[in-house]
This record gives structure tokens, sequence and C-alpha cells, in this order.
């Protein structure tokens, strides 16, 4: 059960991290390259979820694994909803700030500078971390398991025929 959690997580971050507003700023901070590794290392870790959830049972260490695993997620979430603030905060003081206040937001805590190197360090931290969990997998001998994720509707039938009540 937990594990479908782990991978609705992982779900949740790679499309985050696809999302074209998600791109464009990351380009303009300059974090293109260490987001697309986290991309590639999350959808590596979410292929094999659904078969750890299946073997989970029988092995504990796995279970310390997804429990690893649960917490660097956590924090890789954390970055991306810190990386968004801080997004929209920029384009909030670029859009309605005046002179006085664009200075001030430069030299306050959230200069663009600084939040750049900050990020890029704990994204890599993330990153090297997530690696590590994504190696340690191998112990296990998980299998990737496909999931389609569409959505498939029922739909009742209907017919134009009325009713002679």
């Amino acid at each position: 059960m937990a594990e479908s959690f782990l991978f609705s997580i992982a779900e949740s971050l790679i499309a985050k991290l696809a999302s074209q507003a998600f791109q464009k700023a990351s380009r303009v901070v300059g974090l293109y390259d260490d987001l697309r590794d986290l991309t590639n290392t999350l959808s590596s870790v979410k292929a094999v979820l659904l078969d750890a959830q299946q073997k989970q049972d029988h092995n504990h260490q796995l279970r310390g694994w997804l429990t690893h695993l649960k917490i660097v997620l956590s924090e890789a979430e954390d970055l991306l909803d810190e990386f968004d603030c801080q997004t929209l905060r920029n384009e909030v003081v670029k859009a309605d700030g005046s002179t006085k206040a664009k200075v001030s937001h430069f030299f306050s805590t959230s200069n663009p500078l600084v939040f750049r190197f900050k990020m890029a360090q704990q994204i890599k931290d993330i990153n090297n971390r997530l690696d590590k969990v994504a190696t340690d997998r191998d112990k296990f001998s998980l299998q990737i398991i496909d999931v389609d994720t569409r959505v498939v509707h029922r739909r009742d039938m209907t017919h134009s025929r009325v009713s002679d009540s």
C-alpha cells in the first residue's frame, strides 16, 4: 500500500519536472541539466516500485529500502516546492516591484545568485542520494512492471428510442 503511495509521489514529481513552466524556470535559473538528471533517476526508481510492493512482505531489507526511498522522495518534493515558490516570488517582484523592492530583493536571502547556488547544491545532494537508492535496488532483483496510467471510463449504453409510456 505504501509503495503505491511512493509510486504516486514519484509520478507526481516526474510530472512536475516535465511541466513546461517548470522546465522554463529551470532554464532561467540554470538548473535544467541537474533537474533532467533527477527526472531520469526518478523514472528508473519508479519503474521498479510496483515490483517492490509485491515483494516487500517477504523481505525486511526491501522494507528498509522503501523507507529510505520515501524519505528521499519527500525531501525531493519539498525541494521542488521551494523551487516553485522562489520562481513565483521572482515573477511577482519582477512584475510588480519598484526599483527599491527589486534592489531589496536582490540583497535579501532570496537573492537569485544565492538561490541558484543553494538549489544546485540541494538538487545534486538529492540526486546523489536517489542514485544510491536506485543502485541499491539491484540487491533485490526488482523487475520493471509497466503500468498503463490512462484512465478508462465506462459509458452506459444509450439509445434514441422513446419510451411508450
